[in-house]
């Protein structure tokens, strides 16, 4: 599990802790994400940000663009939405006033994450599990079932 340190105290929690807050609250906020203005500025806050709990865990939490884009997008898919390509696409660490407002009066607090250096707290998606060697890349074996179909 990763650690992180910081916060309020001189406690250590585990930044799985935090996520699990930070879900939770999002949570009664899924019906707003089927705006795409509203997922798309709550993806932009996720993003390059640390996230406190008020009265919560000792702690921050900093997520990966691609953990980001997972939890907007499964929030919005529990309201029947398609999910939205939010990853690199600019904008990241901006934290909007209505986001800002909505965050903070679930408890939490924002400040910009220092990219310079490696967070402990940076909650990231996980590795794809390598290719065999005889299995070519997605798009490679999408490419050759088209072409197959085709002929």
């Amino acid at each position: 599990m990763t650690r992180a340190s910081g916060g309020k105290g001189e406690g250590v929690t585990d930044t799985e802790d935090l996520e699990r807050e930070l879900l939770r609250d999002l949570f009664p906020l899924r019906d707003r994400l089927r705006d795409e203005w509203f997922a798309t500025e709550l993806y932009h806050a996720l993003t390059n940000t640390a996230w406190r709990k008020q009265d919560g865990p000792d702690g921050h939490l900093s997520l990966s663009w691609n953990r980001a884009e997972r939890i907007v997008n499964e929030l919005r898919q529990r309201e029947g939405e398609g999910p939205l390509d939010l990853a690199r696409t600019g904008g990241e660490g901006e934290l909007s006033d209505a986001i800002e407002d909505e965050l903070s009066g679930l408890g939490w607090t924002a400040a910009p994450l220092n990219t310079s250096r490696h967070d402990e707290a940076h909650v990231s998606e996980p590795d794809d599990p390598p290719l065999a060697d005889d299995e070519p890349p997605g798009w490679e074996q999408r490419a050759h079932e088209d072409a197959d179909r085709r002929s």
